[in-house]
């Protein structure tokens, strides 16, 4: 056997193992019992709950988390810890439909331990986040998907139809980060390319093909929108630009997000392979391996969080509508999120796995070894990764990313379930190619 393919081997077992036995039993009871809903806010540390306000991003993507996991076979998971996965699923599901969506306009931001939405401005209105809608509507089809009810892969759709439709209308809500009136954000865009790809996914399960169908053309616009505009040739991603989407040159339009860009780059690639698109993957490639150059800190390691787009520290003019948004940029710029270096990892991988490059190996191995030395609480009795810290590899107390009491499963989750299938996956086709020569 191949040394790389049987440290593969290795690895996926390992990724299997902190999945199931260090990750999963911590989060299994973060759920509010009385109320509903999943406890996410928790302290960097794992060890204290912050608050009991359930954001409702987080919500859809427990639910979908918990889907994906009851129907990951590829996983050795006992089969009472897949029944759990499970009725958390469906239970979330329960949740979101009951409490986190307003009528037909969509999903709330963020709900109080009452499951009461929060209201905001001198017209208490509710507080409202497109992203929420993506990610309600995630959770909601894959656990259609997990118990066969077209009804809820349908509601799916609609959901998706609906962040699309307030997206190509500008209507599209895109708190926590609201940018000044006018501007561009390309993270919605990259959010609608997967999940349109997830409830594609669903659709196919149910056997719902002109929704799959529709999927896949929602998936094309964001994709569409993502090449025509965003991606500065092969060498980064723009995170907003102005109204005529047009660069910026002040110090919150000129930055990037590493993290983001390679994130959006893997979503690019496998949404394209499974709808069939033609001319992203390459430059979606080409784009992870000038983040794997550009961002990663060459004297500590690990991913930057925030760069200028020459490569540099952040660096401009703060306009006046920015100024926060700017802030949280210098604040955070250096830090090392525990989710980029996942993304990065990922992505790699799937570099080596597809392509065959073996530059985006040796990338994935030196993502890895960074994320497992740098995150993983020093007591594995806890069970979680300490999320943030300082350039130095010191643990930042506070909130995550020093805006919100946020603390959920999804990237690591999400990131160790991928890494086992995908290994999985390239293992097959592997041995299919050597079998057909």
């Amino acid at each position: 056997m191949h040394q790389k393919e049987k440290l593969l081997l290795e690895r996926r077992d390992f990724y299997s193992r902190t999945l199931l036995e260090e990750i999963l039993p911590y989060w299994l009871n973060k759920i509010d019992r009385e109320n509903g809903g999943f406890y996410t806010c928790y302290n960097v540390l794992g060890d204290r709950l912050m608050s009991r306000d359930k954001y409702v991003w987080s919500q859809g993507r427990c639910v979908w988390l918990y889907a994906r996991l009851a129907l990951a076979f590829s996983l050795n998971m006992a089969e009472g810890i897949r029944d759990i996965c499970r009725e958390r699923a469906l239970w979330g599901c329960d949740f979101l439909e009951k409490y986190c969506l307003i009528g037909n306009q969509g999903a709330v931001y963020v709900l109080n331990e009452k499951n009461e939405p929060y209201r905001t401005g001198p017209d208490k209105e509710l507080c409202a986040s497109s992203f929420s809608d993506c990610f309600v509507a995630m959770g909601i089809g894959a656990a259609g998907m997990l118990s066969g009810d077209e009804a809820r892969v349908r509601k799916a759709v609609e959901l998706l139809g609906q962040a699309a439709e307030k997206l190509k209308k500008h209507e599209f809500r895109t708190a926590p980060d609201v940018l000044p009136k006018g501007w561009n954000s390309q993270a919605p865009y990259m959010i609608l390319v997967n999940t349109a790809h997830e409830i594609a996914q669903a659709c196919h399960a149910v056997e719902m093909k002109p929704e799959e169908r529709l999927c896949g053309e929602i998936c094309r616009y964001g994709v569409d929108m993502e090449q025509r505009h965003f991606m500065a040739g092969e060498r980064f991603l723009y995170e907003c630009l102005d109204e005529d989407f047009q660069a910026m040159e002040s110090l919150y339009g000129r930055h990037i997000h590493p993290g983001h860009t390679v994130e959006c780059m893997w979503f690019l690639i496998r949404a394209s392979r499974y709808f069939g698109f033609d001319g992203i993957e390459d430059i979606a490639w080409k784009i992870i391996k000038s983040m794997d150059v550009m961002a990663w800190d060459r004297e500590y390691g690990g991913m930057f969080y925030y760069l200028d787009k020459e490569g540099r520290i952040p660096h401009g003019e703060s306009w006046e509508a920015e100024k926060a948004l700017a802030e949280g940029v210098l604040r955070d710029w250096q830090n090392k999120m525990w989710w980029p270096q996942l993304e990065a990892m990922y992505a790699n991988l799937l570099g080596y796995l597809y392509y065959g490059d073996e530059e985006g190996f040796a990338e994935y191995e030196k993502y890895h070894q960074f994320a497992f030395h740098t995150f993983p609480h020093p007591d594995p009795k806890v069970g979680e990764w300490i999320q943030i810290r300082d350039r130095q590899g010191n643990p930042l107390m506070g909130e995550v990313g020093g805006r919100l009491p946020v603390k959920d499963p999804f990237h690591l989750m999400r990131t160790l379930l991928f890494l086992v299938e995908s290994i999985d996956e390239g293992m097959e086709n592997r041995r299919s190619a050597a079998n057909a020569i």
